[in-house]
């Protein structure tokens, strides 16, 4: 069965991504009791380069370190880590810093908007009823999770930029995996495979950040993690988070649309909430309304419109580099997971 048949592949690719990712704001709280907001964040991707490096050569045998060569010379690629990492861990690590969980699960309800508005407006992607609603359902669940936990103020704007640096990042990838004719005419380069991107995204990643992490050695504030869970912390969060779910958001950010991406990242909070309700916090009943519209409203945005069911032209809802079943080849990515 060819990924063409497998619609909901890339979806399930970027829910467990966010699943992954709603562990971020606690294990990154839990490193930065002991460690500096510059060494989490550039220890994070130091530690998960090797291991992607490692899962190109493993998964991607026939592209191998070549192939991650010429990722980092695309400019693309620097433009990716650029929104993506660097001015998305810069101003998140700051922000949780200077301002509390509550606060964070709040301002990252704005991020699927975010990301629907930038889509909207850099590759043209039409905002449907079912999505806006999912859209509406899901900010309105976060805001009544996280009711009475917000502490407005410079960690809080710090949180939103760095969010808006990620929604960017989040149109980017999809405007590289959708056809020319179905976005604005921006010129592109052509979409890498997604393993590759990532590894190449996370190096870029590293370097742009070198400059944040000199300074603290400079003055003086760097400090690294001193004690077991903060160890263990940071090895999860670079081995499990930064890494493989980077290669799976890449993925399904490439062939879904952006609401939809943008939304499913809107669960972060109300499944670290989940988390912590699992590990014995006790539960909060506008919490977990909260939460339960959230995952309505990803829902509703994730499933597959009529149009894109069966009887509607394969060239209209074919994602790039999936095969046409009639035995016309789409365009084909480089690696292309299939």
């Amino acid at each position: 069965m060819t990924a063409a048949a497998r619609p909901w592949v890339p979806v399930i690719a970027v829910v467990v991504s966010v699943v992954l990712w709603s562990t971020t704001y606690g294990l990154s709280a839990i490193v930065l009791v002991t460690a500096s907001p510059a060494v989490l964040s550039e220890l994070r991707l130091v530690l998960a380069v090797p291991l992607m490096l490692g899962l190109v050569i493993l998964l991607r045998p026939r592209l191998g370190l070549p192939a991650v060569t010429r990722a980092l010379r695309r400019p693309a690629t620097v433009v990716l880590a650029l929104t993506g990492v660097a001015l998305f861990y810069l101003p998140s690590n700051l922000g949780l810093v200077l301002s509390t969980a509550g606060t964070a699960s709040l301002m990252s309800a704005s991020l699927p908007v975010l990301t629907a508005l930038i889509a909207w407006w850099l590759i043209r992607e039409r905002i449907t009823a079912r999505v806006l609603a999912g859209l509406a359902i899901t900010t309105a669940g976060i805001v009544v999770a996280s009711a009475g936990a917000v502490e407005f103020g410079p960690g809080a704007l710090l949180l939103v930029l760095g969010l808006a640096s990620y929604a960017l990042y989040t149109v980017l990838l999809r405007r590289s995996g959708v056809p020319a004719s179905d976005r604005a005419p921006v010129p592109a380069e052509p979409p890498t495979d997604a393993v590759v991107l990532a590894t190449a995204t996370a190096i870029w990643g590293a370097l742009l950040l070198l400059p944040w992490f000199a300074w603290e050695v400079a003055n003086g504030s760097a400090a690294w993690p001193s004690d077991g869970p903060g160890w263990v912390s940071i090895l999860f969060l670079s081995l499990i988070v930064t890494g493989p779910t980077m290669a799976l958001y890449n993925y399904g950010a490439e062939r879904v649309p952006s609401a939809v991406a943008g939304t499913a990242t809107g669960a972060v909070p109300a499944l670290g909430y989940a988390f912590a309700v699992a590990l014995g916090e006790p539960p909060e009943p506008i919490k977990v309304v909260g939460g339960t519209l959230a995952f309505l409203g990803i829902l509703l945005a994730a499933l597959p419109a009529p149009s894109d069911r069966p009887g509607r032209a394969v060239s209209e809802r074919m994602p790039v580099g999936f095969a046409d079943p009639r035995g016309e080849a789409a365009p084909q990515r480089e690696g292309a997971v299939t």
